[in-house]
Formats: C-alpha cells, sequence, structure tokens
C-alpha cells in the first residue's frame, strides 16, 4: 500500500511515495501552483497520472487554517486563492483518487508521534523551519487543534513587543520567508528570482520603505536556504545577523512553548534544520532563559532535532490519510 503524499510550501510542492511502515519510496519536487485554483488541480492531476496504479490515495500538507474533518482552506498561508475552497474535493476530482489534506505544521507533528521523536511520548511540540515556522501540538498521542484550528501557529508568535507590523510575527525572524527578504534588502537582491517571489513583492509593499537602498540595479542571486547557509559558511556578516535573530527568536519560542503546554519534547525539523549549527545554538538559547531565571530543569524543555528534517510534512501527510482512511 503506497500513499502519494504531497506537501505544498510557499516555494515549492514537494512529493514522495510512502507506506503503511512510513518508508519513503520515491521524492521530487514542482514548482508551487501559487497562481489559481486550476492550477493547484493541474498540480495533483499530473502527479497523481504518474503514478496511476501505484498509489491508493493522496494526502496533503497545506499551510493555513484547514478543517480537517471538511477539507476546507478557511484562511492564512500564502494559497490565498484557495481560501474558502474544500481541498479534498478539489484533489478528488481532479484525480479520481481518495484525498485527505491536514495543515503542514500538523502534519509535521503527526510525522513525529508516528515514527519520530514523539513516538514514545504522551505530550510533545514541533516546530518546522520551512518558507514560515510551521508547528503543532501533540496532546494524548494526537493533533490538538484548538479553536478554528490555531493550535501551534508558531509563525505569528510576537517577538516585538509593542510593534503591531509585520516584523513583530515569529516568521519574519526564523522563516525563511522572512530571512531570504532581509537577505535581499541588505545585499541589494532582486526580489522577482527568488522562490516565493510573488509573496516577497507583496510583503515588499507594506515594509520596503523602511530600507534606504543603493542606485544601482539589484543582483539576480537566490538567497535560498541553501545560499543562507553558504554565506553563513564563509563568515558573511549580513548572514550572521540574520542567522543571530533567527537563534534568538527561536530560543524565546521553544521556552514559551515549553513554559505554556509543558511538552515533554520538542522537535526542530524542516530542511534548515539540518545546518549544524541550528539545534545546539537553539538549545543555548533557551538555556538562557532557564538559567537567567533560576528554573530548574522540570521546567526546562528537551530539544531534539527531527530525522525527518525536510521530509517530515510528507510523512505526516500520509499518517493524516491513514489515519482518515481507516
Amino acid at each position: 500500500m503506497k500513499i502519494l503524499s504531497l506537501d505544498f510550501g510557499g516555494s515549492s510542492v514537494k512529493y514522495g511515495l510512502i507506506d503503511e511502515n512510513a518508508v519513503i519510496a520515491e521524492t521530487g519536487k514542482l514548482p508551487a501552483p501559487l497562481a489559481s485554483v486550476e492550477q493547484f488541480q493541474d498540480t495533483v492531476a499530473s502527479l497523481a497520472e504518474t503514478y496511476r496504479g501505484t498509489v491508493q490515495g493522496i494526502g496533503i500538507s497545506l499551510p493555513g487554517n484547514i478543517d480537517p474533518e471538511s477539507g476546507i482552506l478557511l484562511e492564512n498561508g500564502v494559497y490565498r486563492q484557495l481560501y474558502g475552497q474544500n481541498i479534498v474535493r478539489l484533489t478528488e476530482e481532479a484525480c479520481s483518487l481518495p484525498a485527505a489534506v491536514e495543515n503542514d505544521g500538523k502534519c509535521g507533528a503527526l510525522s513525529e508521534a508516528w515514527n519520530g521523536g514523539l513516538r514514545d511520548c504522551r505530550d510533545g511540540a514541533v516546530l518546522i523551519l520551512g518558507s514560515a515556522i510551521a508547528g503543532g501540538m501533540i496532546k494524548d498521542h494526537k493533533i490538538h487543534s484548538g479553536r478554528w484550528f490555531n493550535a501551534g501557529e508558531f509563525s505569528y508568535h510576537v517577538i516585538r513587543p509593542g510593534d503591531y507590523s509585520r516584523w513583530t510575527a515569529a516568521y519574519m525572524s526564523a522563516g525563511m520567508l522572512g530571512v531570504a527578504y532581509k537577505l535581499c534588502k541588505m545585499k541589494n537582491l532582486d526580489l522577482s528570482v527568488q522562490d516565493s517571489a510573488p509573496t516577497l513583492e507583496r510583503l515588499d509593499q507594506f515594509l520596503g520603505k523602511q530600507f534606504d537602498l543603493p542606485d544601482q540595479p539589484p543582483k539576480k542571486i537566490r538567497a535560498d536556504g541553501r545560499q543562507f547557509s553558504k554565506w553563513l559558511e564563509e563568515g558573511d556578516p549580513d548572514a550572521e545577523k540574520v542567522y543571530r535573530e533567527l537563534i534568538i527568536t527561536l530560543g524565546a519560542l521553544v521556552f514559551n512553548i515549553q513554559i505554556c503546554y509543558a511538552p515533554e519534547r520538542i522537535v526542530i525539523g524542516g530542511g534548515f534544520s539540518s545546518n549544524e549549527r541550528v539545534l545546539p545554538d537553539i538549545q543555548k538559547e533557551a538555556a538562557k532563559y532557564c538559567e537567567g531565571m533560576g528554573l530548574g530543569d522540570k521546567m526546562c524543555p528537551e530539544i531534539v532535532r527531527s530525522r525527518f528534517l525536510g521530509e517530515a510534512n510528507l510523512l505526516g501527510a500520509a499518517y493524516n490519510y491513514l489515519n482518515r482512511a481507516g
């Protein structure tokens, strides 16, 4: 039994063939279908046709407030053209295969509860470092969704009290979308050649006036996660400044999660978490709060790296499908 698992992100849609034992047989990626409902359906139909006869259903991971029972994307996230749409129905109409959908962060959490860092935990939390900060809360081995399915929306954690602009949201410091935007402005890079260019350009309408840019044309260099890591290895001062802001944000975020929810473990996943600096730096940053406040070990977070890294959402989408398919 194999599931076609689709993880719709801000810059691409990842796909994989996953079985009931959490084994990934094949993966790949395509550009994110952000333009229209039709483009979304064309993308899922094309992938389903490629694996026709091999898969029995489709599991979808998607950003935004999602009701997994009805399949409706209510709001939020970069797939604005899909707000109010029934994602399950759109997928089943396009592919003639049964489907299930869940929020991307909650899919990441499900993967950890299924066969990852939370497998032995009753309560836990997961942060997925992607275009934003996807997240999920596990309560009694199941997803805790909260009112309007908002539990685990860590991207909107306030990091600048009193600043009510977009800058106060954690994703602007610790999500790759915010990281790319700041690097583009600091280095005078062309927004139009970046991953998620339409989203970055829309963001620039609100925030661009705060930057003084040189007169010369912007450079056509992509500031993606791989380039960010390369600049860090080279000791680039702009990248180091952005990275330090990222770690400060994540250190505060995991500490606050621990104090508010008291999970047994907090798992950090997503592609950028594979950078060897990230986990120990987050651990050290969170420990500063425990030490500074004189807290005992029982109030301090246990933070681990996901072994799934950038594939956590794919696995969680498959697990969600298996749970709902019965």
